[in-house]
């Protein structure tokens, strides 16, 4: 029986098509996997919030005082972005003097200096929100943050 020309499509439509499926299956599996993770969804904001205050410390908090933590940072956006801003154009100006033929010593101690205040400042603004959230807690919310607080340094997460 000679190949028809049906015979030779369907020799490699097949292969084709199982390989999509499979790629298909794997970004499904990726979206529900991102999905139904920990902070799946929040995760950015997550990892704002976690950059300014520090992970320890958001991770211990009970979850209704981790949210409104959250609100409050993203509600101050603007300064969070023009302070990542900042971050980016003096690291990118550090790449750069890095690069010359001849660097200038005097220019990156600047630059370093002046990354470090803003990271300071970052830092500032993170513990500003967690000591705004302290203070709404009651005396047994604030011991109880402070067990899951030292058992979240004792044993950190992987």
């Amino acid at each position: 029986m000679a190949d028809t020309p049906h015979r030779k499509v369907r020799g490699w439509v097949v292969p084709i098509l199982l390989a999509s499926l499979a790629v298909n299956l794997l970004i499904v599996g990726i979206i529900v996997g991102w999905l139904a993770s920990p902070d799946g969804p929040r995760r950015t904001e997550w990892r704002t919030v976690r950059g300014l205050v520090g992970e320890p410390f958001i991770r211990a908090l009970p979850d209704d005082h981790r949210r409104a933590l959250v609100r409050e940072v993203l509600r101050d956006d603007n300064r969070l972005r023009e302070s990542r801003e900042s971050l980016r154009a003096r690291f990118e100006a550090f790449l750069s003097e890095l690069r010359k033929e001849q660097f200038d010593i005097d220019k990156i101690q600047t630059l370093l200096k002046d990354q470090r205040k803003v990271a300071l400042d970052r830092q500032d603004m993170g513990e500003r929100f967690l000591l705004e959230r302290l203070e709404t807690m009651s005396v047994g919310e604030r011991r109880d943050y402070a067990d899951a607080l030292e058992q979240a340094l004792r044993q950190p997460r992987r």
